[in-house]
Formats: structure tokens, sequence, C-alpha cells
């Protein structure tokens, strides 16, 4: 991908079934469209990897492939952890795909901890730390997020992701790790 991309995703509601936060349908369908040097194989939530791709999936602990990672052990995640805090390796995952709750409203519905709801700046300078140089890091967020010199990242996309009739609208910020 060459320039800066702002192509709009038109996706669906998500689930009804299943965890409370899930990704909207065809989140997956438009990811592979845009960035499909992570997948070999994409339909509907059920995903393959490319052979040798380092996937983590923050706050996704209901995801079935990649690595995931929440604070909430009951989200059945591989790794329990801070999301500022994680115990990976730096420069460990090609993709890293973030999709935290975005307000205190929603983190009640996880967590009783409303202190510290999860901080986009965190959240990104503890992702470019486990991505790889050029590696990905994607943000479902309902701000436009700003790379930080912290992290160590360029902006290449701002998608907004239409999630279905009276849905709020967020925004994917995919960031290139420099180095």
């Amino acid at each position: 991908m060459t320039g800066f991309d702002d192509t709009t995703w038109r996706c669906g509601p998500p689930p009804r079934k299943g965890q409370f936060q899930r990704f909207p349908s065809r989140f997956w369908f438009n990811f592979n469209k845009f960035y499909s040097q992570f997948f070999e194989y994409v339909k509907g939530d059920e995903v393959i990897l490319a052979e040798g791709m380092r996937v983590l999936n923050m706050f996704s602990g209901s995801l079935t492939w990649g690595d995931t990672t929440d604070f909430r052990s009951e989200s059945g995640a591989k790794i329990v952890a801070p999301y500022d805090d994680l115990p990976i390796l730096s420069n460990t995952y090609d993709l890293v795909v973030a999709d935290p709750s975005y307000a205190d409203f929603f983190h009640k519905q996880w967590s009783q901890d409303t202190k510290d709801h999860p901080i986009p700046k965190r959240i990104l300078v503890e992702a470019a730390r486990v991505t790889k140089p050029g590696g990905l890091i994607a943000i479902l967020h309902i701000i436009l997020i700003r790379p930080w010199k912290e992290a160590n990242v360029k902006c290449i996309a701002r998608h907004p992701v239409f999630a279905g009739e009276n849905n709020v609208i967020r925004c994917l910020n995919v960031f290139r790790k420099k180095g």
C-alpha cells in the first residue's frame, strides 16, 4: 500500500450470540480485502493465518485464531495480563489488532474496576513494542488515534467502520511500526 488510505468499510452489527464485545460482521472480510498478506482464508469469523504470520488480538479472548490477550480471565484469552504490560517479548508479532472498551460505560460491563479503562496511547505504545519492525498495528476505536512519538509508528490508514443501522461508527486506526 502506498500513501494514506481512508476507505470506508461497510460492516454489519456484531453477532448477537457469544461474548458481549465482538467485531462487527464482515469486519475480517474487509480487513482481508485491504491487508491480505496476513491471511490465507477468511469467511465470517473463521480465519486462517498465512504461513508464518504471527498475530496478536488484544482485548479479544473470544477469537479462536492467533494469540489472544485480555485482562479478564473469563474472556478465554490465551494471555491474561494488563493491556499495557504484556508478558510478551518485544518484536514478536507481524500484526497486532486491538478492540478495547472505549468509555467508562462499556468498561463497567467488563469490569468493576473503573479507575483505568484502556487508554489509547498506552494501547498503541504496548502494541508497537510487541510488533516487529515493519509490522502493522490496527486499533478499532471511536476516536482518531495519533501516532505518538513513543510508539515509533507511522499512521498509514484510518478506515471509518459502519457497523449497521443505528450502530456506533468506529474508526480502524492502522499504523506501521518504523525500523
